[in-house]
């Protein structure tokens, strides 16, 4: 998996997803999403997936946990541009509307 973060500069800070979320990825997402909270400081994590060709039951449980994790921090979190098999996943699991809401 490739994550790319970037901050805009007005405290939303992006973590950009490429490549596969699982079992073999989900502690290097975790620890990401760790640092940016940690170095950005940022009022907004954007988790975006629109890179990300496959996300399997840990990727899903890694995405939530990443929102309990930063709205624990009082962090508004938000994931954007779930596509294809992602999307139906998160559907399916009915984490879409928890996660993609602001």
């Amino acid at each position: 998996m490739r994550i790319t973060q970037c901050l805009d500069g007005q405290g939303v800070a992006r973590l950009a997803l490429g490549g596969e979320l699982d079992l073999a990825s989900a502690n290097a997402f975790h620890q990401r999403v760790q640092q940016a909270l940690a170095s950005d400081r940022p009022d907004q994590l954007i988790i975006d997936l629109a890179a990300l060709t496959f996300c399997d039951s840990t990727g899903i449980r890694a995405l939530v946990d990443a929102r309990a994790a930063v709205l624990a921090c009082e962090v508004a979190f938000q994931v954007v541009n779930p596509r294809g098999v992602t999307r139906r996943v998160m559907r399916v699991t009915g984490v879409l509307d928890v996660l993609t809401a602001v």
